[in-house]
């Protein structure tokens, strides 16, 4: 049971972190501009497959993998750009920022609440130990 909630808080950190930096990617790319659609910035989110993984293969997976890519580009006309493509378009990721930033805050809470429940999990084992001496 105790490595139970071990697991449990080290695997939602990994995950809120995984949220944070797909949130923060989003966010600094969010005004970058390409000469087209497949060289675009590629939109970050949580992959969906985290539900079918075990706490230990959370926690112990890269980073990264833990993140799907969208192609969600839009295509804006800007013939003056130095980046248009022969038809005038420059291409950008189609990120909304408010909602980037609702993310990034609502992952960093969660990841507080994660460490704090790590923390106190730990406390209450310190404590389990002294009365035992």
């Amino acid at each position: 049971m105790a490595h139970d909630i071990y697991a449990i808080s080290m695997s939602g950190m990994a995950v809120e972190r995984a949220k944070l930096h797909a949130a923060s990617l989003n966010i600094a790319n969010a005004n970058s501009v390409a000469s087209s659609a497949s060289a675009a910035y590629k939109v970050k989110h949580l992959n969906t497959n985290v539900n079918g993984m075990s706490f230990q293969q959370i926690v112990e997976v890269d980073m990264m993998s833990l993140l799907n890519q969208s192609t969600q580009v839009k295509a804006q006309y800007k013939p003056e750009h130095a980046l248009a493509d022969e038809r005038g378009f420059v291409y950008t990721p189609e990120i909304n920022l408010a909602t980037e930033m609702l993310n990034l805050n609502s992952a960093t809470r969660a990841y507080e609440a994660n460490v704090k429940a790590f923390n106190a999990y730990k406390s209450m084992s310190a404590k389990a130990l002294e009365i035992g001496k």
